[in-house]
């Protein structure tokens, strides 16, 4: 790949589809070390080959920005699962995936959480809402009309889960009932129909911009 350029204030979500011919996905997953490959042979067949894809993506596009080997970057974990690239502090990125869509977001300086989810019915809706939204926002979603509420839910779910993951932070381990870090901000965007998507990171003080890549 060639040379990528991240601005400061800036975050970039680079938006690609995880459906790639058999050529790609061999390439891609020739870029995985031997943990990843462990990790995605502990899946069902359908999530592990979105997960190599996915991380062969990232792994492409980390080079791209610090021009080191994709094969030979490595990751450390916060306790929420988040990748941090190991011996780099001069880039923040986080990825998110549903259904054939992933996300990767970058910032050169200021954490970042995306999320993303195709927009589907969501089974027992009100009961999944009990579990992570704060009482305004249940009675919000309750009085919202039927036929806007699962919309409006998947809204609240990418805002809180992209916010929590620029924290640093995983929606689960959270009671998700507190209120949010008022220094983290969060943009809503479609990056392609039929889904939805938020990116979040400290303070008002960045810009959005989105990249599409092609197979």
């Amino acid at each position: 790949m060639t040379s990528l350029e991240l601005m400061t204030e800036e975050v970039q979500v680079w938006v690609a589809p995880l459906d790639v011919t058999e050529s790609r996905y061999d390439e891609l997953a020739r870029l995985l070390p031997p943990d990843e490959k462990n990790r995605a042979a502990a899946l069902n067949p359908v999530a592990a080959r979105r997960f190599v894809v996915a991380r062969g993506i990232l792994r492409r596009l980390l080079s791209g920005f610090t021009g080191s080997a994709p094969d030979r970057l490595q990751f450390s974990y916060g306790h929420s699962g988040k990748p941090v690239l190991i011996d780099r502090d001069d880039i923040h990125f986080n990825i998110s995936h549903s259904a054939e869509l992933g996300l990767f977001a970058f910032s050169p300086d200021r954490p970042v959480g995306v999320d993303v989810e195709n927009e589907r019915p969501v089974r027992r809706l009100l009961d999944v809402a009990q579990r992570f939204m704060s009482e305004d926002e249940l009675r919000t979603l309750a009085d919202t009309p039927a036929g806007e509420r699962n919309s409006a839910f998947l809204k609240s779910w990418v805002v809180r889960e992209a916010r929590l993951k620029a924290e640093g932070k995983g929606i689960w381990n959270t009671s998700g009932k507190d209120a949010s870090n008022t220094a983290i901000t969060h943009r809503l965007f479609s990056p392609r129909p039929n889904y939805i998507a938020a990116v979040a990171a400290p303070e008002k003080d960045w810009r959005l911009f989105t990249c599409a890549m092609r197979d």
